[in-house]
This record gives structure tokens, C-alpha cells and sequence, in this order.
């Protein structure tokens, strides 16, 4: 049997003011390549947003694409945070 021509493919398109964990992000992209043979790209966003937008593209089997949700949907909201909520400009130095 051999390899699919298209590889799965996590498209991740992070806030603009959003920063990453490195260990966590190493995690994400190793259950990826692991579990998956899936590979990470990671695109800035350009408009704020609420959170990661994670976008399952490329040829995934059907049968694998909900437990890759499952597994890596949890990973990527480790992965990526903010520190918008501490809203420093308020606070007294």
C-alpha cells in the first residue's frame, strides 16, 4: 500500500495577539506526525479572534478524522494562549 499523495494537514490560524507554548506546541506536532502522519502549519491571523481556528485539510481517512479531533483539538487550546485577561494597563505599578 503506499503513501496518500496528499499528506493530512493541521492548518492553525492563531490570534494576532496570541502567543505559543514551545512544549506544548512540540506535543501538538508530535501526536500529529505520530498518530496522524499529519504535519502543523501555523498561519497569523489578521483580525482579532476568540481563539486558535483549527482546519482539518488534506486527505484525512474518514475513519481517523474524528479521533484526530478528539486528540488534537485539546492539544492546540494547550498550545496557544493570551494575556489579555490580566489587562495591565489598568493596574497600578
Amino acid at each position: 500500500m503506499s503513501e496518500p499523495a496528499v499528506l493530512p494537514v493541521l492548518l492553525v490560524i492563531v490570534p494576532p495577539d496570541w502567543e505559543a507554548d514551545p512544549a506544548a506546541l512540540a506535543e501538538l506536532r508530535r501526536c500529529l506526525a505520530d498518530d496522524y502522519g499529519a504535519r502543523l502549519s501555523l498561519r497569523q491571523g489578521a483580525v482579532p479572534m476568540r481563539s486558535p481556528l483549527p482546519l482539518f485539510c488534506g486527505v484525512w481517512p474518514r475513519g481517523l478524522i474524528w479521533y484526530a479531533r478528539r486528540d488534537v483539538v485539546p492539544r492546540v487550546q494547550q498550545a496557544f494562549f493570551t494575556l489579555n485577561w490580566l489587562d495591565l494597563d489598568d493596574a497600578a505599578v
